[in-house]
């Protein structure tokens, strides 16, 4: 049995996430139960892009204060660490205020960038993966992911948040292999998941995102944070509450596919306040684009115009080059200001550039086909 605390946090106040802190995390066992005397703790906060923290992209710095200062008191050596998709550490800790946080606590404060080959557990879909060396050296990982949503995955809590030890470069190789299968993408969540071991996870939910996230959705708040020493038991525990039907969780799905989890929760126990209380009625989630193949019969051109695709607003594009940059098959170019040709033949569908817009300049248009197939499932019985 798992235990998944749940704490009220109004806000951001020093005191407030202080307190809440302390007991979602006494809830789970105290932090002398995770760190001893001498270690040296991960800090893995969500640290996505430069964003101004009003935006709710990141993980707010007050969460990681208040673990830092019980890891401190626990007699740990900390380390706050990420590989972002957009912009490099040194600046998002500059415009989010993780900088003066990192020196208050004396850790160190860094990018991912050696990445080792690490093996898997028994029972992984994949043999061995390649992570950065501080997620793998480290004495105690402490995952710290933020409450959004995510426009390939549904959610973004605290299992995907550990994809952030993919070092840089390693994560558009990992979507040019897995491409627009949301199921394999899943998998390797949880072969990352596995080979890491979190001891513990606290979420940031204060203030969360929803809509289309993880980087373009709107702020959302909650007041909320969550812990558990299972990152997975508490994304799962957590799911329904907003409103994710067990079917449509990739991560779901491919947890109780592999034995990872119970479909029926039963090896989870919720403790601390009701979260009924906190997620809000009409939290929105993404509409998933569907990703269905067509026939095989049918050619590339056809096929590739048919399902759905990433389309760009001119209108909105500000011209920074993260969309060309980040895309992992080199299929989006700029041919003028403001405009983006994307070659449909070759994109893999893997949402990186609508993630790393800053300016929610691209979005995916569903293609005929799909359209077609949607609309049959909705008037067709069950």
């Amino acid at each position: 049995m798992t235990r998944v605390a749940v704490c009220a946090c109004p806000d951001y106040d020093v005191a407030h996430v202080t307190s809440a802190v302390e007991r979602a995390v006494g809830l789970c066992g105290g932090m002398e139960r995770f760190v001893r005397p001498g270690q040296s703790v991960l800090l893995k906060p969500n640290m996505l892009s430069a964003a101004p923290l009003e935006h709710r992209v990141t993980t707010d710095p007050a969460l990681v204060r208040a673990v830092g200062k019980l890891v401190l008191k626990a007699g740990g050596r900390i380390i706050i660490g990420d590989s972002p998709a957009i912009d490099k550490v040194s600046r998002i800790s500059r415009v989010t205020g993780m900088k003066e946080v990192a020196d208050e606590l004396g850790a160190d404060l860094i990018e991912f960038c050696r990445p080792i080959l690490a093996k898997t557990p028994e029972g992984s879909i994949y043999q061995a993966l390649e992570l950065d060396e501080a997620a793998l050296t480290a004495d105690v990982v402490i995952n710290l992911p933020k409450l959004k949503t995510h426009c390939m995955m549904l959610l973004t809590l605290g299992v995907k948040n550990l994809f952030g030890m993919v070092v840089g470069p390693r994560k558009s190789q990992w979507h040019m292999h897995v491409g627009a299968d949301r199921v394999m993408f899943a998998d390797l969540l949880l072969d990352i998941y596995r080979t890491v071991k979190p001891a513990l996870t606290i979420l940031d939910g204060v203030w969360g995102m929803q809509g289309r996230g993880p980087n373009n959705g709107t702020p959302c708040h909650l007041g909320l944070l969550a812990a558990s020493r299972d990152p997975l038991a508490m994304d799962l525990a957590l799911a329904p509450l907003l409103g994710a039907h067990p079917a449509s969780f990739p991560l779901y799905n491919a947890a109780v596919r592999r034995g990872l989890v119970r479909s029926n929760g039963a090896d989870t126990q919720m403790v601390g306040d009701d979260p009924k209380g906190f997620i809000p009625e009409d939290f929105q989630l993404p509409v998933l684009e569907s990703l269905m193949p067509v026939p095989r019969f049918m050619s590339g051109a056809i096929s590739k115009h048919l399902t759905s695709r990433p389309v760009q607003d001119p209108g909105l594009c500000r011209d920074c080059g993260k969309c060309a940059a980040v895309c992992p098959p080199g299929c989006l170019r700029f041919v003028a200001p403001h405009r983006a040709v994307i070659d449909h033949m070759t994109c893999i569908r893997c949402y990186c550039c609508q993630e790393v817009c800053p300016a929610d300049a691209i979005h995916f248009k569903t293609g005929a086909l799909v359209g077609i197939v949607e609309r049959l499932r909705a008037i067709m019985p069950q």
